[in-house]
């Protein structure tokens, strides 16, 4: 039986502990910060200098903006846009006013874009002019909540650019504070419930992890609508320490950028650090300011390496939106291979299909609990027979796969979900599926991952086609190109006479997936392809 304990008691030490419970959401701590540093620089976005007493500024005319036209307490706003510091604005604004903010991935369109909308009922949408805006207005037919969008540049500048304001932060740290939905991973994206709270315990929990402070600067490239985006930045107004904020990576410059900036950490997700350490090795590589890289994952096989190379630290870390950094290794020990060991706030066990705890050695699935409900999500979105499931027994149930070793440090193994792993983003099967079908010659498909060489995943589809309908895989390709979120084109398609099947009509995946690539299987690399966020690209 777990025993729930007062909200707010799970973290006592640290950098949180000193901050009374009324104050852990994301408002209250930007004024907080803004009242005992002023002059502090809190993000250098477009090699400007953004002051927290700026940014508080900012925030308050935003938000004063934003409550005129009559954004209050548990209104949901969707955010559509690139990451920038009026992002930030946007995410603080609401987090004032008590709105619930409901970030959406920029690479959405169609479907999947109104459908999250919908789900969340937002009725303001904040958009990147152009493009992205365009996309929201194409479906906007189809989001009957939606009342008002407003762009940037266009409404949005102009409410940034209002008079003087002064706006308190109203929220309670129980209350929720946006939507993230994931990658669904099981069927269609869920949107998860995360408290106020429970997002400054990723802050808070993170710069624990890497031990920042006000001496660092951390690199944020990450998407807002990716907890590690909000995470990275709740860690730095925690800490003092300064975000360089960037809408993309460039592997290439990524070092000469490191040392123009001074950075000193970042976040490393998916394929990260088998890009950079796949460049060319230069004499002056361990020649950065770089001390701290916290790596989801740490590949095992670079580990050493890559620190003795570039002259710095890698740490691992284990958690999910649902849950928080519940895993992680440290500074003072090294486990390359390993999630690390479980936080001590919570309770993360390895359990069998009964939910009992497996031995030491043994697979299970992680399960995790704590005792303070405001570190966990508050559930999923609407969704109460799935919140129901995956925290049944009172522990959320991770769908992940992993071994206990001796030592108490967990070593992830798979997913028994079917997602797909590329580039640091869980691809929902389902929904890749659901695209491919939707071509007329396609009677139905399979998405599973294959091996990439950056060491997570690229997207395969097995394609069945319909009775006397020809097609070619490059032909599927371009379709898929044009019609389809950049990072979920499959890479390698396979045209199949029939899916792999159970008695019970279930596709077989785990078959075409130890099928692996074959010969027949067309590859768009090989053939020339290269998928970009602007489409395909010839490189042949």
């Amino acid at each position: 039986m777990i025993t729930t304990q007062e909200p707010g008691s799970g973290i006592v030490s640290g950098l949180l502990a000193e901050v009374p419970l009324a104050e852990r959401t994301v408002g209250r701590l930007l004024e907080r910060a803004a009242r005992s540093r002023p002059d502090d620089v809190l993000v250098t976005h477009e090699r400007v200098d953004h002051t927290l007493a700026d940014v508080n500024h900012r925030v308050d005319v935003l938000a004063a903006g934003l409550r005129a036209r009559g954004v209050g307490s548990g209104t949901r706003v969707g955010l559509l846009m690139t990451t920038g510091i009026e992002y930030l604005y946007g995410w603080f604004a609401l987090a004032k006013l008590g709105a619930v903010e409901v970030p959406i991935n920029t690479a959405y369109r169609g479907e999947l874009l109104a459908h999250q909308m919908r789900r969340a009922a937002v009725t303001l949408v904040i958009a990147d002019h152009g493009t992205l805006a365009d996309a929201v207005e194409a479906v906007r037919d189809h989001v009957p909540t939606i009342t008002e969008i407003l762009t940037f540049p266009g409404a949005y500048s102009d409410l940034l650019d209002g008079g003087p304001a002064t706006v308190h932060a109203v929220a309670a740290p129980s209350d929720v504070a946006c939507v993230l939905y994931t990658s669904g991973t099981t069927g269609p994206s869920k949107g998860v419930l995360v408290s106020q709270h429970q997002q400054v315990a990723f802050g808070h929990l993170f710069a624990e992890i890497t031990a920042l402070s006000a001496d660092d600067v951390m690199l944020n490239y990450s998407p807002f609508f990716h907890i590690s985006g909000k995470f990275t930045t709740l860690g730095c107004l925690l800490s003092g320490a300064r975000m360089v904020l960037r809408t993309r990576l460039s592997i290439e410059r990524f070092w000469d950028e490191a040392r123009e900036y001074g950075i000193t950490g970042f976040v490393a997700i998916g394929g990260v650090c088998h890009m950079l350490h796949g460049r060319s090795p230069r004499p002056d590589d361990a020649d950065n300011p770089v001390r701290i890289v916290y790596a989801v994952p740490a590949p095992a096989e670079i580990y050493h390496d890559f620190e003795q190379r570039f002259g710095l630290k890698l740490v691992e870390a284990y958690g999910s939106t649902e849950t928080n950094l519940i895993v992680n290794s440290s500074l003072q020990e090294s486990l390359p291979g390993a999630c690390g060991r479980p936080n001590p706030v919570f309770d993360v066990r390895v359990v069998d299909e009964s939910g009992d705890e497996v031995q030491d050695g043994a697979s299970g699935e992680i399960v995790v609990s704590c005792t303070d409900p405001l570190l966990l999500s508050m559930g999923y979105d609407g969704l109460p027979e799935a919140t129901e499931v995956a925290w049944r027994g009172g522990r959320f149930h991770t769908g992940d796969r992993a071994v206990r070793d001796a030592g108490g440090a967990l070593w992830f193994q798979d997913r028994i979900k079917d997602a797909i792993r590329r580039r640091g983003e869980n691809i929902s099967s389902y929904e890749v599926e659901r695209l491919v079908n939707g071509h007329p010659a396609v009677a139905e498909s399979a998405a599973v991952g294959a091996p990439s060489e950056l060491g997570e995943e690229e997207v395969r589809v097995a394609v069945v086609l319909r009775d006397g309908v020809e097609a070619t895989p490059e032909e599927l390709f371009l379709h898929y190109a044009a019609s389809m979120p950049y990072h979920m084109v499959p890479r390698y398609i396979d045209i199949v006479d029939a899916l792999p099947r159970t008695p019970t009509d279930k596709v077989e995946k785990y078959k075409l997936r130890s099928a692996g690539v074959g010969e027949s299987t067309w590859d768009a690399t090989a053939a020339g392809w290269r998928m970009t966020r602007d489409g395909p690209v010839r490189t042949t």
